[in-house]
């Protein structure tokens, strides 16, 4: 237990983690106990638990960076948005399945399903997200200004793969330590609805990383697979 206390202190911010981040099994399992954040705790009126996630050797780059799960499955009803970077957040859903991983590297992935109360809901929320990552270079090279000085403003935000499933983006960048982890880094972001259910996953690549670059050429593929989980 004792090395995985020191795994979870060391991997303490994922690009895609966000403020939901205090109410990650991570954070608990560091701390002892959730910090206060845009969560409450679960209610019988909450939706059920959605069973769709990819397995640990089915995530992005998984049999490289080999993701293992740093606790059992997070289930929470939600009582506002959720960040899941510096760019994006979801909003209106009713209940949020978070599981955490990290690599042989020590470096952090997350896969999030959020439960809404209709489909129409779940969609709003995609498009949100789909127009918020819109902004996101803009809005990470002037968080970069800010933290680190003009000459850091470095970020590069690209969609790499799109198609009825959803959407996927990576962004290259110096990270700005707070909700991602600080130094050189490539951040990969996707985006899933389906039905009542929006599905999120993320992990992190640092340049500080031993482990061979992440090829986005898979990324439709990806897609794909978490709407085939979702059903």
């Amino acid at each position: 237990m004792a090395g995985v206390l020191g795994v979870l202190a060391a991997v303490s911010a994922c690009g895609g983690s966000g403020q939901h981040a205090a109410g990650s099994p991570s954070s608990v399992a560091a701390t002892g106990a959730p910090s206060s954040g845009a969560v409450s705790p679960a209610s019988p009126a909450s939706p059920p638990a959605v069973s769709g996630r990819l397995s640990a050797s089915e995530l992005p780059a998984g049999a490289v960076e080999q993701w293992q799960p740093l606790a059992a499955p997070h289930v929470q009803a939600v009582s506002s948005a959720i960040q899941v970077n510096e760019c994006a957040s979801v909003q209106g859903a009713a209940a949020w399945q978070q599981q955490a991983y990290v690599s042989t590297y020590r470096t952090p992935a997350e896969q999030d399903l959020f439960t809404f109360h209709d489909n129409a809901a779940a969609q709003h929320a995609y498009q949100a997200l789909l127009t918020q990552m819109d902004g996101c270079q803009t809005q990470s090279r002037a968080l970069q200004t800010k933290s680190l000085g003009a000459a850091a403003a470095d970020a590069q935000v690209a969609t790499t793969a799109q198609n009825g499933q959803g959407t996927a983006w990576s962004r290259r960048w110096t990270g700005v330590e707070g909700i991602s982890a600080g130094g050189p880094q490539t951040d990969h972001l996707y985006a899933v609805q389906q039905g009542s259910t929006l599905a999120v996953v993320h992990f992190d690549e640092w340049a500080s990383s031993p482990a061979a670059p992440y090829s986005t050429r898979a990324d439709g593929d990806l897609l794909t697979s978490v709407a085939r989980k979702l059903g």
